[in-house]
């Protein structure tokens, strides 16, 4: 059997519904491949690490922290949300929701917002954790909250994309778009650009949305189903778009990554990589953790691959962070361990074990060459470069 049928084979049940959660699908199935020996030229430095409560072993959601200045916002599924000194992991606030969380965590330098299971979103006060309102949405919210001028864009499973008023909560307009029969559990996040919100969809199409009035201003299939079977024709864009200079990378399931030109809105490149995985890059290289769990580097410019790291696959690789300060891109895998890559040659530079189960996600700490890893046990932890 493939690794791709096993990766289809151990999606199913997330996908109907029931079963593992998808968070962890890419470390189901076949056989693993053994942890590859790295000669060590560049090591990490523990910075501190903070245990936010319930972990992710029998949880569908993921819940993304986000980094406002000084703060870090984050939330665990069964509820509680925190402020944590980015510095120091020092916990500033903690409120108790009571309530399981499905989508998180959106902020700004006045609120923090999370949306629970039942469809209802909650805005706290960044500065004290205070609940500022709350609103139930009418449906289940499956994406981080995004914040545009004035508004609140969210995302739900049922193909909505919702417009909220970011004082109130008061839904200002909605979105309404078909979803496939079949698809995979989760969803992108918008990416706004000039108040116009960029949003990918089940059925492999992108979509431009005003933010202020939720007029689409265009819509383009980036993605074709092909196969012959419900399994086979997914296509779901849920790696959010993501962009580098006048170029929007869209990337599929199943499918492709495409470069589209936010001048002309055409396609300039195709790449035969198929990811849910979130994207990053250092310099011209864009960096992709392909469905497999093989890292590639490709040219911004081209599409065409510079190197591939295949000795992470089978091992449920999480999306890369680009370190650019360093040149190096940092990967996690299910077993917890942390690989950087140089991201100009591909070549492991070093490797890490991080604890806490498997890494669900790697995200930037604003500066220099540190970043932060959430873990399968809940645990978030603050790591820096040492060369």
């Amino acid at each position: 059997m493939t690794v791709r049928w096993v990766l289809l084979a151990a999606m199913m049940l997330p996908l109907l519904g029931c079963g593992k959660s998808a968070i962890h699908f890419m470390r189901e199935g076949g056989p693993v491949a053994q942890a590859p020996k790295v000669e060590q030229a560049v090591t990490l430095r523990k910075l501190w690490r903070r245990d936010l409560g319930q972990g992710y072993q029998n949880s569908n959601f993921l819940l993304t922290p986000s980094l406002q200045g000084d703060r870090l916002y984050a939330a665990e599924p069964e509820g509680r949300v925190y402020a944590l000194d980015a510095q120091s992991g020092k916990i500033l606030w903690k409120q108790d929701l009571d309530e399981a969380l499905a989508a998180g965590v959106g902020a700004d330098a006045r609120q923090v917002l999370v949306a629970t299971r039942e469809g209802e979103v909650f805005s706290l006060d960044a500065e004290n954790g205070e609940t500022r309102w709350r609103q139930k949405m009418g449906t289940e919210i499956l994406a981080r909250p995004v914040f545009a001028e004035k508004q609140v864009l969210l995302r739900s499973g049922d193909g909505q994309v919702i417009g909220a008023d970011l004082d109130s909560g008061r839904i200002l307009w909605r979105v309404r778009r078909s979803v496939p029969a079949l698809t995979v559990r989760g969803l992108s996040a918008p990416l706004i650009i000039d108040n116009v919100a960029l949003i990918g969809f089940a059925s492999g199409r992108l979509s431009g949305i005003d933010a202020e009035s939720g007029a689409e201003l265009w819509s383009a299939r980036i993605f074709r189903a092909r196969g012959s079977n419900e399994v086979n024709r997914l296509v779901d864009i849920d790696s959010d778009p993501y962009q580098m200079g006048d170029r929007l990378i869209i990337a599929g399931f199943q499918a492709q990554i495409s470069a589209l030109s936010l001048k002309t809105r055409r396609i300039e490149w195709d790449s035969d990589h198929s990811t849910l995985r979130p994207l990053s890059s250092v310099g011209d290289t864009l960096l992709v953790t392909t469905d497999d769990g093989s890292v590639s580097g490709l040219d911004i410019r081209t599409g065409s691959q510079l190197w591939e790291v295949g000795a992470l696959r089978g091992r449920g690789v999480s999306g890369p962070l680009g370190l650019e300060e360093n040149g190096l891109t940092v990967v996690g895998d299910y077993k917890g361990l942390l690989y950087l890559i140089d991201a100009a040659s591909g070549q492991l530079m070093g490797r890490q074990k991080g604890g806490g189960g498997a890494v669900l996600g790697i995200y930037g700490a604003g500066k220099g060459d540190g970043f932060i890893t959430l873990s399968e046990n809940g645990s978030l932890t603050a790591w820096s470069v040492v060369e």
